[in-house]
């Protein structure tokens, strides 16, 4: 099977090509494109289907009301159980209690830690975290989509330690949050030398997630220049990490669990389509996928063979 590399971007839909209010519209993102096939990430881009590469529109809604929120739409996505029908309601941003037992027995680590075929470490979950985020989430006990997953699931959640040693990536890419706004000395990074990070930490693994969630925060405060530096950012991520990547071997996803980035003249989420990037050895795997809740059962399938 080939290890698989996931990137999970909160927030960001399939708008219509508008360069008024979708920066995605606006801006040159070559690396973007690369992975779409040419083409700009908007709802104007036609479905790419190769063997190798595969570019998909995917529903967030779920067949239910209102806006797509990010606890029921990460459970979604992480596990392949519709976490939007089981809430009763788009939830966010955390774990909806009805939806944590979902995320205990199937969420995407533990699945493949399931399979007959062991990996001698299957799956990582790549973001590094701060001493203050342990302390919170303890106290409140009060934990991301991503971090139950990794705690039912037994993955370790990467720390001040990890990314000292170069074992992890930061939210942001190069660490400079971790030292002007935590005050934590550790080394900076470019963005395409981070996506090479991942790209490396990615080899030792069957499975490696790493979670951007700047997207998200940008779109919801409705800021050209702060979407703009974003996903100029990201953009470079990609960069270092494809120039990096071995897809004859490996297979990159990129997707993301409801819209919002993509229509900056809304504060709000968006009920827009999500993208689906899957790029290198077992694309065509996922060339039947039409929601979130499709990609999880596709990735473990695939995982099997």
């Amino acid at each position: 099977m080939p290890r698989i590399l996931f990137v999970f971007l909160d927030g960001v839909g399939l708008g219509p090509p508008d360069p008024e209010t979708n920066p995605l519209a606006r801006l040159d993102l070559p690396a973007f494109e690369r992975l779409a096939g040419g083409r700009p990430w908007t709802a104007a881009a036609p479905p790419l289907i190769r063997d190798d590469h595969l570019f998909l529109a995917l529903d967030a809604n779920l067949g239910v009301e209102g806006l797509p929120q990010s606890g029921t739409g990460q459970a979604t996505l992480f596990t392949g159980v519709n976490c939007a029908r089981v809430a009763g309601r788009h939830f966010g941003p955390y774990p909806h209690s009805r939806t944590k037992p979902v995320l205990a027995r199937q969420n995407v680590f533990r699945r493949i830690a399931a399979l007959e075929r062991p990996h001698p470490q299957p799956s990582a979950f790549a973001n590094a975290y701060p001493p203050r985020f342990f302390e919170r989430a303890k106290k409140r006990n009060r934990w991301t989509v991503t971090t139950l997953c990794c705690l039912e699931a037994g993955v370790p959640i990467r720390t001040l330690d990890d990314l000292r040693r170069g074992r992890a990536v930061t939210a942001d890419l190069t660490g400079a949050d971790w030292r002007t706004l935590l005050g934590h000395d550790v080394p900076l990074l470019s963005e395409e030398a981070a996506g090479a990070r991942l790209s490396d930490l990615g080899r030792s693994h069957a499975f490696t997630l790493f979670e951007y969630f700047l997207t998200d925060k940008a779109g919801h405060r409705q800021s050209p220049a702060e979407a703009e530096r974003v996903l100029h950012a990201l953009d470079r991520f990609f960069t270092g990490l494809l120039d990096s990547f071995d897809p004859e071997h490996d297979l990159l996803l990129v997707t993301s669990d409801h819209g919002n980035l993509e229509d900056l003249s809304v504060k709000t989420h968006t009920r827009h389509p999500v993208p689906l990037a899957a790029f290198g050895r077992g694309a065509q795997q996922f060339r039947h996928a039409r929601s979130i809740a499709d990609v999880t059962p596709a990735l473990v399938e695939m995982a099997q063979d």
